[in-house]
C-alpha cells in the first residue's frame, strides 16, 4: 500500500464506507460526504473570500498605484506590496483550497473506482476470486475479470450486487454489496460520448456548476483586469469539468456537482458576510 493510499485514499473509504452503512444509499452516501468535505473546508473558504473581497475593496487605491508608477516596476512592486501590508491582505490566499482538493478528489477516485476494496473492505484474493466466479458464471468477461482487482473492480462490484445469491453460493461466504442505483442513475457506470444516455445528466451539471461558480468568483471579485483574465479559465473549466465526468464513473462527477453547488453558495453567503466587516475596515 502506498504512502497517498494509506494516508488519502484509505481513510476517505473508511469515511465513505461508514456513511453507506448509515444511509445505505450510495449517492445520498456521496453527498453527504461532499457536504462534510466542504464543512471541514469552511474556515479556508472563509479565508479564501476575505482575500478575494479585501483585493475588491482595495481596488482604487490599487489603480492609483499603478497609474501612478506605471514606468517603474520595481517602484510599482513595492507599493504594491506596502498597500497589501497595510490591509494584511495575501494575493495568494484563494490557492490552499484548490490545492487541498486535487488529493481529495484523487483519493476519491480511487475509492469509487476500487469500491471492494475501500469501502466493502475486501482482500486482493476475495475481489479475484469473486470475479472468476462471476466469469465463470457468464456476468462479466474474462478481459474484466483478468482486471478485477484494479481498475474494474467497480464492474465486479456492480455485477456482484446483481447476482448476489449466485456468489455467495459457489464463494461459500455471506457478501456486503453496494447498491449503485441512485433515482435511476447508475453511479457504477461512465457516461459515453458516443452513447447518449440518461448519464449525460452529470457531466452536463458539472459543467454549468463549474460555469455559475467561475462567472460568480469573477463577479465577486470585482476587478475588471482580472475579469479580463479569468476569460478563457471561465471557458476552460466548464469544458475540463464536464470532460472529465465524460471519463470516471458518474459517482465521481455526483461528487464534483454537488462540491460546485455548495461551492457557489458558500462564495455568496460568505463574500456578503466579509463585505460588511471588510467596509468597516477598509475605507
Amino acid at each position: 500500500m502506498g504512502a497517498f493510499s494509506l494516508l488519502i485514499t484509505t481513510p476517505l473509504g473508511y469515511i465513505i464506507s461508514f456513511i453507506y452503512d448509515l444511509v445505505q444509499n450510495y449517492g445520498l452516501a456521496i453527498i453527504i460526504f461532499t457536504i462534510l468535505v466542504k464543512f471541514i473546508m469552511l474556515p479556508l473558504v472563509v479565508k479564501q473570500q476575505k482575500s478575494t473581497v479585501q483585493m475588491k475593496m482595495v481596488q482604487p487605491e490599487l489603480q492609483k498605484i499603478q497609474k501612478k508608477y506605471a514606468n517603474d516596476q520595481q517602484r510599482l512592486s513595492q507599493e504594491t506590496m506596502k498597500l497589501y501590508k497595510k490591509y494584511n491582505i495575501s494575493p495568494a490566499g484563494g490557492c490552499l483550497p484548490l490545492l487541498i482538493q486535487l488529493p481529495i478528489i484523487l483519493g476519491l477516485y480511487q475509492v469509487i473506482t476500487r469500491p471492494m476494496q475501500y469501502i466493502l473492505h475486501m482482500g486482493t484474493d476475495l475481489i479475484q476470486k469473486i470475479a472468476n466466479v462471476l466469469k465463470d458464471g457468464g456476468f462479466i468477461t474474462e478481459q474484466i475479470a483478468n482486471y478485477a482487482t484494479k481498475q474494474n473492480q467497480i464492474t465486479v462490484a456492480s455485477a456482484m450486487a446483481d447476482n448476489l445469491a449466485f456468489v455467495e453460493e459457489k464463494v461459500g461466504t455471506a457478501l456486503s454489496t453496494i447498491n449503485f442505483d441512485f433515482f435511476g442513475l447508475d453511479l457504477s457506470l461512465t457516461p459515453q460520448l458516443s452513447n447518449p444516455s440518461i448519464l449525460w445528466i452529470i457531466p452536463i451539471l458539472s459543467a454549468v456548476t463549474a460555469y455559475l461558480s467561475g462567472k460568480i468568483t469573477t463577479k465577486l471579485s470585482g476587478n475588471d483586469q482580472a475579469a479580463e483574465q479569468m476569460k478563457t479559465m471561465n471557458i476552460m473549466m466548464p469544458l475540463m469539468s464536464g470532460y472529465f465526468c465524460f471519463i470516471m464513473p458518474t459517482g465521481v462527477g455526483l461528487y464534483w456537482v454537488m462540491s460546485n453547488v455548495i461551492q457557489v453558495i458558500q462564495q455568496v453567503v460568505v463574500t456578503k458576510i466579509m463585505l460588511k466587516k471588510e467596509e468597516n475596515t477598509i475605507s
